[in-house]
């Protein structure tokens, strides 16, 4: 069954791909027609597309550190059962689960003998973590104050937004060259699109 999914997908993925690519030739083709004509809507079209819009203030939220650990630390008793046991049960489980039961997971994708070497990693990772998780469940229960200093250096937080700030500046150059030589831009850009086009096309 997965094999003739396979066969059905992978060719309608690549039909996709192919119109994807010719309807974005099409637009550019006009796009190039347009500066190649010095066409006022065209020209201010691509003065529009050209502004550069912020997002940081919206994912500004998403980059702030939220502190659960007071509300946690309330209920930790009942925190660290509820872990340990979760995680008990789950090592019980796995511990008579063959991982062979994985193995359909990466079939297809990979050879059958990566898919049963993958699927021992699988299970293995499971217990690890689950493990993991036991541990944690104990310190919750009898060792919180080791627990919070555990939390207390692994809640360091870390920013990303220096290494960031040069992919959010406006690089205008090439821009800026396009509007100075519209006709040459345009010209270059509209035989580029049509060459992308019907290659495109007689590849669908």
């Amino acid at each position: 069954m997965y094999n003739i999914l396979s066969q059905v997908s992978y060719p309608v993925f690549l039909a996709s791909v192919f119109l994807f690519f010719i309807i974005i030739s099409i637009f550019t083709f006009m796009v190039g027609v347009g500066l190649a004509m010095r066409s006022s809507a065209v020209l201010h079209f691509y003065n529009f597309m050209n502004r550069g819009f912020s997002v940081r203030r919206l994912l500004r939220p998403l980059f702030k550190p939220h502190f659960v650990e007071p509300v946690l630390h309330r209920h930790l008793k009942w925190l660290g059962s509820i872990i340990m046991l979760g995680a008990a049960t789950s090592i019980f489980i796995l511990s008579d689960v063959d991982a062979v039961v994985f193995q359909p997971v990466y079939q297809g994708t990979f050879t059958n003998e990566a898919a049963e070497i993958l699927a021992g990693y699988t299970k293995s990772f499971l217990l690890v973590g689950n493990g993991i998780c036991v541990a944690v469940g104990l310190l919750a229960l009898f060792f919180p104050h080791l627990l919070s200093k555990i939390e207390a250096y692994t809640d360091k937080w870390y920013t990303l937004r220096k290494q960031m700030r040069p992919l959010n500046q406006m690089h205008s150059e090439v821009d800026n060259w396009v509007l100075a030589h519209p006709t040459i831009s345009g010209v270059t850009l509209s035989l580029l699109s049509l060459l992308v086009g019907v290659s495109m096309y007689v590849r669908l």
